[in-house]
């Protein structure tokens, strides 16, 4: 007699739960009892810990009468907790033994041999049959002939076919039928899916429910129009696109399928005001900087029109700032920005000392990972490079582009990342020749095996200026430093004048490589190796060092501890750096 299983979606559904739920559950629970299950590993063995009543069974309730009886139902419930996995015959050899103040149960399991599909029988159906991704979802459904028949990925696949036609606007696409029928006898599975998209709905009016934007400048955030085909990726887009503005403290955007008229679905935006102004304040150490703060004070909502204001100081030894930026949202405001700027900068590095006051425009815009920003300023720095001489001082109007690609699986601790900018700058002064300058910058970390990573870095820099002259020294090339070539002190690298002081150069060539590893719970250990140097003619004189560090994954971000030893460098010794920021 040939046995058949015509599993349907809430049978599936009730087994896949039982599995989840079984993952976090311990091997015994009383003393007085030994549970063994040989001959399965992974999740399999799991889900037949957790289906075992032997197992979860409350020791107060427990009695030897009990007991057999929960071991006498043992075998049924590992059958029925290896069938999502495909194995429908398997053989168990049990015992129940007692022993001094308690007992022993014994499960050895053979799981036989699995189940595997025999035909796989899907079909599109409704005004969706042609849908391009539907039939990619179709062609990429994941169990095949010839493969175990496992409901996971028998479930999987349903749940993917559906939500590709929910997000393309097939609101009522359902199954029918949805089977997965299993021979145990002949060891086959027949899969058999028929999903029927309906009808295709499109985007209906959408109400923008707030008092403190014009609604004019509100609708410029909604990328679709009445009549468009509906699209859950938009509607997501439409909530990231006004979450990011900061304007509001809760957006939800919710589709009310319900009320179509015409297969229209109306869409509502729900949105709650944010706090006008924050503030903000930090206090950090770094080996380059010294110890260093920060104020912020920003207006996120200046007027209607969603201008806004950002302003803040920082102070550090070496680097200290006070910055203002004046936002108007233009063309799409969800990605363009004009900005008015200004501000005051003091540089000091060792006896260098630069003081800047600045004034200008920037228009940005960000699509997806890219950001590109062209910009306008009008500088004036006073600079020297020992406090015994007089300042020199330039004024130039500052042309320049910046282009910025980032991706990453998580923007502190990226297993896979990558960062590339490139910055284009100009010069025109009135006292000065004129100068060019570009500036390449690329960071990539990379998994190696499941703990570790490979973090490397390059810079490329390029001037052309007639001399070091024209160029201010804030714009001139350094190396050395946490975030350079770690066994130097922060800029210590570049050319020298004729008194024999670190001066910059036109160029500059850096580049490390690092290898991670986690040791135990969130401490590493890094090695690494940096090279590079800065200089003001074609003859390189690279510089370069080794050196290990120690890793914590604070909850803020990677605190670094590293020590470098320079190479080919006598008399120096080793040198310590500590950060605390991501690799991007």
């Amino acid at each position: 007699m040939v046995r058949r299983f015509h599993l349907f979606t809430s049978r599936y559904a009730r087994a896949l739960a039982l599995i989840a739920l079984s993952l976090g559950m311990p091997a015994a629970w009383a003393l007085n009892l030994t549970v063994e299950v040989n001959g399965l590993s992974g999740d399999a063995e799991k889900n037949v810990r957790g289906l075992l009543s032997i197992l979860q069974e409350n020791r107060d309730r427990l009695s030897e009468s009990r007991l057999r009886r929960l071991h006498l139902q043992a075998p049924a419930e590992i059958e029925q907790a290896l069938r999502p996995f495909g194995y429908y015959t398997p053989h168990i050899d049990s015992s129940l033994t007692p022993r001094d103040n308690g007992w022993v149960a014994r499960y050895r399991i053979e799981p036989g041999p699995a189940v595997r599909v025999a035909r796989v029988e899907l079909y599109l159906a409704g005004e969706g049959k042609t849908e391009p991704g539907l039939q990619r979802a179709v062609a990429a459904f994941p169990l095949k002939p010839g493969d175990v028949a496992d409901h996971r990925r028998y479930e999987e696949g349903k749940t993917t076919l559906r939500r590709q036609a929910l997000s393309v606007g097939y609101l009522d696409a359902a199954f029918d039928p949805a089977e997965l029928t299993i021979d145990p006898a002949a060891g086959t599975a027949i899969v058999k899916l028929t999903l029927n998209t309906g009808r295709h709905y499109r985007f209906g009016a959408v109400s923008l429910n707030q008092n403190i934007l014009n609604p004019d400048f509100l609708a410029r955030f909604v990328s679709f129009s009445p009549g468009d085909a509906y699209s859950t990726r938009r509607l997501l887009d439409l909530q990231y696109a006004l979450d990011d503005t900061e304007y509001f403290s809760r957006v939800e955007v919710i589709p009310h399928p319900e009320a179509a008229v015409d297969g229209q679905v109306p869409i509502e935006v729900a949105l709650d005001p944010n706090k006008r102004h924050k503030y903000t304040m930090g206090l950090g150490y770094g080996t380059d900087t010294g110890p260093r703060g920060t104020l912020g004070w920003d207006n996120r909502l200046v007027n209607d029109s969603g201008h806004r204001w950002r302003s803040q100081l920082k102070l550090a030894q070496t680097d200290s700032s006070a910055q203002f930026s004046y936002l108007i949202p233009i063309d799409n405001p969800a990605t363009d920005t004009l900005d008015l700027n200004g501000g005051l900068r003091e540089l000091h590095v060792e006896d260098r000392t630069s003081q800047i006051a600045s004034v200008g425009v920037a228009r940005n815009n960000r699509n997806g990972p890219w950001n590109r920003a062209l910009r306008l300023n009008l500088e004036e720095e006073r600079f020297r490079l020992d406090s015994d001489e007089p300042q020199d001082l330039i004024t130039s109007l500052l042309p320049g582009a910046n282009w910025t690609y980032t991706r990453t699986d998580d923007p502190l601790y990226p297993r896979h990342g990558l960062r590339w900018s490139t910055d284009l700058l100009g010069s025109v002064s009135p006292d000065h020749l004129p100068f060019g300058q570009a500036l390449m910058e690329t960071r990539w970390v990379h998994p190696a095996g499941s703990l570790g990573r490979w973090i490397l870095r390059q810079q490329l820099g390029a001037t052309l200026a007639n001399e070091l002259a024209d160029v201010p020294l804030s714009k001139r090339f350094f190396a050395g430093g946490d975030n350079s070539v770690r066994g130097f002190a922060y800029q210590q690298l570049g050319s020298r004048n004729a008194e024999g002081l670190v001066q910059g150069g036109r160029y500059l060539i850096t580049a490390s490589a690092e290898f991670e590893q986690m040791l135990w719970r969130q401490w590493g250990a890094a090695v690494f190796v940096d090279t590079g140097n800065a200089f003001d003619n074609t003859q390189v004189d690279p510089k370069a060092a080794v050196g290990f560090g120690l890793r914590w994954r604070s909850p803020v971000g990677p605190l670094k501890l590293d020590v470098a030893q320079p190479l080919n460098e006598p008399g120096a010794g080793w040198r310590l750096h500590l950060t605390l920021g991501s690799e991007l």
